[in-house]
């Protein structure tokens, strides 16, 4: 699994909408990598996107 590319393709996805769903970035995970990640790989996540300025909604 390419963290990194992971990382840039939900900057990519949270630009073009202005934001990102909980869904949209469990979808960037491969399933078999879900019980895998770190909690501090997903809130580096989350604080790239919101250093974008992307927001992260539940729907």
């Amino acid at each position: 699994m390419d963290w990194q590319a992971i990382v840039r393709r939900a900057v990519e996805i949270g630009s073009q909408n202005g934001f990102m769903t909980f869904d949209q970035i469990n979808e960037l995970i491969p399933p078999s990598a879900h019980r895998l990640v770190e909690p501090e790989l997903i809130e580096a996540l989350l604080e790239a996107l919101n250093a974008h300025g992307i927001n992260v909604t539940d729907t």
